[in-house]
């Protein structure tokens, strides 16, 4: 419980209003601290989604450490680091679930337990988080942003010129905590395990 320990702890510098009912919300109505993180790639496993999130955390709050030390101007954004950190994979919750599947081992066929997406609520990604986020806290324009853009150009409508998306992105991105939230996402991504469910 490495990973629920480092949440609590980060939740205490949070003072925004409305923060304990969108805790109460993701332990009450949601499967986030259990949840994956992906059905095959990164954390695609239980408790993966909660392990990514402090993951993202850990990588954001390091380069603001190291940017805040060259522009100390910018330590108004460490609350909003850790919020958008935290909650920017709101999205997922509720969002897996196990299916037994099939495969085949030495031509026999095997069945094993996976993850496949089950959406009830197909809003998209990033902007579903700012919509869930903004039932219970108060998010600012720059929050929204990053959170809404927090896959960076691994979203692949960004890198579509001429896409309305391209443009909102291209100058998102210019604000510190987009660049800030992005990087860390995609940082997070490359050192999580991805899972092969099929051998286990």
């Amino acid at each position: 419980m490495k990973a629920k320990d480092n949440f609590d702890k980060a939740i205490k510098h949070i003072k925004r209003k409305g923060i304990e009912d969108l805790i109460n919300w993701l332990e009450t109505k949601t499967d986030f601290f259990i949840a994956p993180a992906s059905t095959n790639f990164h954390g695609n496993y239980e408790g993966g989604l909660l392990e990514h999130s402090i993951n993202v955390l850990r990588f954001a709050l390091h380069n603001f450490n190291l940017i805040v030390k060259e522009k100390p101007d910018l330590e108004y954004l460490r609350e909003s680091v850790i919020i958008c950190a935290l909650f920017h994979d709101v999205c997922k919750t509720n969002f897996y679930k196990k299916e037994q599947k099939w495969t085949k081992v030495a031509g026999q066929w095997k069945s094993y337990e996976g993850w496949i997406v089950n959406d009830d609520f197909p809003l998209g990604h990033g902007e579903k988080s700012v919509f869930l986020i903004s039932k219970y806290i108060e998010l600012t324009n720059a929050e929204a942003m990053a959170i809404r853009w927090h896959m960076g150009t691994t979203e692949p409508s960004v890198t579509v010129p001429n896409n309305p998306q391209y443009y909102s992105y291209n100058q998102a991105i210019d604000h510190p905590l987009v660049r800030l939230i992005s990087s860390a996402d995609e940082l997070a991504m490359t050192i999580e395990e991805a899972r092969d469910l099929k051998n286990m």
